[in-house]
């Protein structure tokens, strides 16, 4: 554990130490869910400045998503 603080306003809570539930540290299950889900950083600025970005993107996920698929499919 290490030291930190709470601190609440109207809008927000902000959490300055680790948040462990149960046992289990949230930022690493955060981690781990992004990880499982194939969510890369998307920037959506750039993306609207360059609409090819949004579709290579597009493109990336869907084929990145299919390999894993099917390397799972090969392996069982």
């Amino acid at each position: 554990m290490t030291g930190g603080s709470i601190v609440s306003d109207d809008d927000k809570v902000t959490i300055s130490t680790d948040l462990i539930v149960q046992g289990r540290d949230i930022l690493n299950e955060l981690d781990n869910l992004h990880q499982s889900m194939l969510l890369l950083p998307r920037d959506q600025k750039l993306q609207d400045k360059y609409p090819e970005l949004k579709e290579a993107y597009d493109a990336y996920q869907d084929l990145y998503r299919g390999v894993l698929i099917a390397d799972k499919m090969r392996n069982t």
